[in-house]
């Protein structure tokens, strides 16, 4: 943070917003709309950040598209279950307010902007096993599909996804059942969909309310006027210039989270991980603009967890890239630790599952789960599953270690071989009995999401049929979900509980306001919208 006002200013307007992704783009909307004049600033050379880069799926409470459709919600059963995934870890006010105003601002998006969405009937909530969850529909929305052409020569700037094909949600974008016809039309019409539908709609709002967006300009420095108020930003350009930008009524910080800054994951997280399932361009920098402000923290510790699985031929933007891999809540298939031991439930949420990673044995003084740990699974699930990007019918590529019996794959990737054989021949036994004695596997929504939830048939099956193969499960993370303290307006606050005057974030930029949870598809950008849009709004009223 500076204390050294310039003399001269590049460029003065009302709000400075830095990142494109979810958070920032719907708090431009709302300064705009509060006829603040807007500038946002975007660090890469794309635009969209880790929202265009994922399924682009909010998770709102209450929203009318629920409704329109015949499903029921109210207030306090969704408090509730934030409540009680979050055991404790929430502040009551900000979950009240994600609820109460999250969807009066979906319903403002559909009446005033682009920003259309769907409720996918075919995809339930992830713990809808649970007494608290809802039961029937989902409040996670999918946005419709968009055509790249409305926004322009911007549309060539949108971030790409390598993963999901230009289908919805439901469609099977995530979860399979491509129809070949459909994607091979809208990418001749420049139609797009899930993460990159979302921005590009965000954008076209945007755009029609004339908010500038520079590209490689990265935020490098707040500046703190004379009445201990941020004032403006000093930023950098990709090629080195200098610039100094007045903020007459605030500074937005949505520049996402910090996993691809080696430092502050050591210092921050509870362990370190080399696998971020999210593009590069992620360091931290919002975070550290805003301790240099004197912001309280929280939620330092957490990250939204991913069991990430690696490619290492498949790259993006020169980094081999973690992907989403797959069967690893399937029969003929388990997880296992370097003991050859299972230890976790293999079908949870991937924000869950990631968890177990890390128990601590006092005895033996480790983390035995500390990684990397490894599928284990036979020839039927090789046959049957899309797994990384290992096809059925294909042979198996050269990444892939397999072995023709248990012990000698054990053996091959320095798993103990005498625990992997008999935890090999005792989940073979719960296929037998039809039940996960250790684990409960086949008890819960998540491991068969959109085939009725978990059961012995959907989820129990033998490791018999060789060959046998491995695959190495890293710590991975779809972003980290701490940062500076945020109140009920996005107004970032120092450990007094005072608000930095002039000075807001959301989404990975700030802590999550809901604590450490993942509720269901879309935890993570429900939140970032609400709250960036009531930054927005906040701060255009100064």
């Amino acid at each position: 943070m500076s204390y050294s006002i310039p003399m001269n200013w590049d460029k003065e307007v009302d709000v400075i917003v830095l990142g494109t992704g979810g958070a920032a783009l719907t708090a431009a909307i709302a300064a705009a709309e509060n006829d603040a004049d807007v500038l946002v600033l975007e660090k890469t050379h794309q635009i969209g950040g880790t929202t265009a880069f994922s399924g682009g799926i909010p998770w709102i409470p209450l929203n009318h598209y629920m409704k329109e459709q015949g499903f029921e919600d109210n207030r306090e059963a969704a408090i509730q279950y934030i409540k009680r995934l979050a055991l404790g870890r929430a502040d009551e006010k900000m979950i009240e307010t994600f609820v109460d105003k999250g969807h009066e601002i979906i319903r403002f998006l559909h009446d005033h902007t682009p920003v259309k969405f769907k409720t996918p009937e075919k995809y339930p909530e992830y713990y809808a096993h649970m007494d608290e969850a809802l039961k029937k529909g989902t409040r996670s929305l999918d946005p419709v599909p968009f055509n790249m052409n409305e926004i322009g020569e911007w549309g060539n700037l949108l971030r790409q996804n390598p993963i999901f094909p230009p289908l919805t949600l439901e469609e099977g974008g995530a979860i399979g059942g491509i129809d070949f016809q459909v994607v091979a039309e809208r990418m001749q019409n420049n139609v797009v969909t899930m993460g990159r539908a979302l921005i590009a709609s965000l954008f076209k709002a945007c755009l029609d309310r004339g908010v500038e967006t520079l590209i490689e300009t990265a935020g490098k420095d707040l500046i703190i006027g004379e009445n201990e108020e941020i004032i403006g930003l000093k930023a950098e350009t990709k090629d080195g210039q200098t610039l100094y930008f007045r903020a007459r009524k605030g500074v937005i910080l949505a520049s996402g989270g910090f996993e691809w800054n080696k430092q502050l994951v050591k210092a921050f997280l509870k362990a370190e991980f080399t696998h971020p399932v999210t593009p590069p361009g992620n360091e931290g920098d919002a975070l550290m603009m805003a301790m240099k402000a004197g912001a309280a923290l929280e939620n330092m510790s957490e990250a939204w967890w991913y069991p990430a699985m690696v490619d290492p031929t498949f790259e993006y933007e020169d980094n081999v890239m973690a992907q989403l891999g797959g069967g690893r809540m399937g029969p003929n298939s388990i997880v296992v630790n370097k003991y050859g031991r299972r230890f976790v439930h293999e079908g949870t949420t991937y924000n869950d599952m990631p968890r177990a990673f890390f128990n601590y044995d006092p005895v033996k003084v480790d983390f035995p789960n500390k990684g990397p740990n490894w599928m284990i699974f036979d020839q039927q699930l090789k046959d049957r599953e899309l797994i990384i990007t290992m096809t059925p019918g294909d042979p198996a590529p050269e990444w892939v270690d397999q072995a023709d019996s248990l012990r000698e794959l054990a053996i091959k990737i320095g798993v103990d071989p005498d625990g992997l054989e008999d935890e090999v021949r005792k989940w073979n036994e719960y296929c037998e009995q039809q039940k996960d004695k250790d684990f409960h596997r086949g008890t819960i929504q998540f491991e068969a999401l959109t085939t009725g939830g978990g059961s012995p048939a959907n989820n129990l099956g033998k490791i018999e049929k060789g060959p046998f193969y491995a695959l190495p499960i890293y710590l991975g993370a779809l972003g980290t979900n701490g940062g500076p303290k945020i109140n009920e307006d996005g107004q970032v606050v120092n450990f007094q509980g005072e608000p930095i005057k002039g000075l807001y974030a959301a989404g990975n930029a700030s802590g999550n306001p809901l604590g450490p949870i993942y509720p269901s598809a879309g935890g993570t950008i429900g939140p970032a919208m609400v709250f960036g849009f009531l930054a927005g709004q906040h701060a255009a009223k100064q």
